[in-house]
């Protein structure tokens, strides 16, 4: 069944090496680095972001472009 199927021996190692992260892992500068970024830069621009934007706009049930942003319709 599976006689014609020709192995990589570089997709193997990567696969051995995926699979055994926790043995060869190390913390140092550049790992600190992205984990601190990944990890708590990125969330906390995120919530900043939606903070600053959470009452801007009115998406919900507007129909003209002055009910989107809250603004009284002019009078004609």
């Amino acid at each position: 069944m599976g006689h014609g199927i020709k192995i990589d021996p570089s997709i193997e190692r990567w696969a051995h090496l995926r699979e055994n992260t926790h043995l060869y892992f190390g913390w140092n500068k550049r790992n600190t680095r992205r984990s601190i970024l990944w990890l708590a830069v990125v969330p906390v621009g995120l919530t900043v972001l939606a903070y600053k934007t959470q009452d801007l706009w009115d998406l919900a049930a507007s129909q003209t472009k002055a009910q989107m942003n809250k603004e009284k319709p002019a009078s004609e």
